[in-house]
């Protein structure tokens, strides 16, 4: 995040330096690096996204604001390389939009910062941002980010429809929107990204399931997605809803709420202990990869051996290729071994982990514990 913010920056002062000091003018670093339809070159559709106006800095510094405040949410999510493609994807993605509507050259990271816009409102529709007002009202205050995201493309929808000679890229904006809201769903739905109960498709969800509940409670056959007169017409069917089950499924998504909230006020006694109620109600019931492995270390460290041993056991289902895989398999094979008496789950979980094992005191450790166990090196075994 903090290197593309440098770039970004670096070219805007290269651009000043051309001009001050003689070379390359900011004049002609713009138009090298500009995406237009009547002299376009592909390594533009990445150049482009560098570019700022020199008669406008601050078309820069809310790039760099909006950068900072959705890309750093963002790569927290999907990981460095992972958010970079992102950004420059959609980047891209907006120019091609934007070169299809007009043959005007386009700069700017705007179209980019838009698509990690799309994409923060998919991953966390509940989250909140703080806004300073110096009009009128004079003070920091807390807006749910649908809001201020909807106030901005509401004001670029308008833009685009009802042009008014503004050198806006308005298209860019909206396809940025589309571009970054769509995959990140699109990554939610098939697994790509672990939903949580934060993320728009938990939510889109939540909001079938008590539709679904409310049918089912006025004893009427309709789905989420019914309208009066289409529910009206059908059939009824052969398998209603069962009420029980919409009742433990809302208890459910309850219990992930209080405990996601918990533990972003770093109340894990509590978060504990609402885990205990959800594993209850739902034995595969797991978190976020983050929140999951947090809970789970601070269960162990406060000699919560059993529930955190549950807990680690169920990130490695729901997350077997983490790059700490490995070390909480060592260390849950140590709990099996020295302190919950399983040793056959221990005698497994070190095969699995020894192959991938790098750092010599682990592989110590593991090789300890077999010797422990009583089991041959597993290295050894054909």
């Amino acid at each position: 995040m903090e290197t593309l913010i440098v770039l970004n920056m670096l070219v805007y002062l290269a651009g000043l330096a051309g001009n001050v000091f003689g070379g390359i003018s900011f004049e002609q670093l713009t138009n090298w690096m500009m995406l237009s339809r009547g002299d376009f070159h592909f390594w533009n559709l990445i150049t482009y996204q560098f570019a700022h106006s020199p008669s406008d800095i601050f078309h820069l510094l809310f790039n760099m604001v909006g950068l900072w405040i959705f890309g750093t949410s963002l790569e927290d999510r999907l990981g460095h390389a992972s958010m970079l493609a992102f950004y420059l994807i959609g980047g891209s993605v907006a120019g091609v939009a934007h070169m299809l509507e007009t043959s005007a050259p386009v700069i700017g990271a705007s179209g980019s910062v838009c698509a990690l816009i799309g994409g923060f409102i998919a991953l966390f529709p509940r989250s909140r941002i703080r806004i300073l007002l110096l009009f009128l009202i004079i003070g920091v205050f807390e807006v749910g980010s649908l809001w201020v995201v909807g106030f901005y493309v509401l004001i670029d929808f308008v833009g685009w429809v009802a042009p008014s000679g503004s050198s806006t890229a308005y298209v860019a904006h909206i396809s940025g929107y589309l571009y970054g809201f769509i995959l990140a769903m699109l990554m939610l739905s098939i697994g790509i990204l672990k939903s949580d109960d934060f993320d728009m498709l938990f939510l889109l969800r939540q909001a079938r399931r008590r539709a679904a509940f409310r049918s089912t409670m006025r004893g009427s056959t309709a789905t989420a997605w019914d309208t009066p007169n289409t529910a009206a017409s059908k059939k009824p069917a052969v398998k209603r809803v069962d009420p029980k089950e919409v009742i433990r499924l809302q208890k459910i998504a309850e219990l992930r709420g209080s405990i996601m909230r918990m533990i972003r006020e770093t109340r894990f006694k509590e978060a504990g202990r609402i885990y205990r109620e959800l594993l209850a109600l739902d034995p595969l019931a797991t978190l976020n990869e983050t929140a999951q492995l947090d809970l789970a270390n601070r269960l162990y460290a406060d000699g919560e051996r059993n529930i955190a041993a549950a807990a680690y056991e169920r990130f490695l289902e729901s997350y077997p290729r983490s790059s700490q895989a490995d070390e909480i398999r060592l260390m849950l094979a140590l709990m099996f071994t020295r302190e919950l008496d399983r040793p056959e789950e221990a005698r497994t979980l070190l095969a699995d982990a020894l192959p991938s094992i790098k750092s010599d005191s682990h592989r110590t450790l593991a090789r300890t514990l077999l010797d422990e166990l009583g089991h041959p090196d597993t290295e050894s075994r054909p």
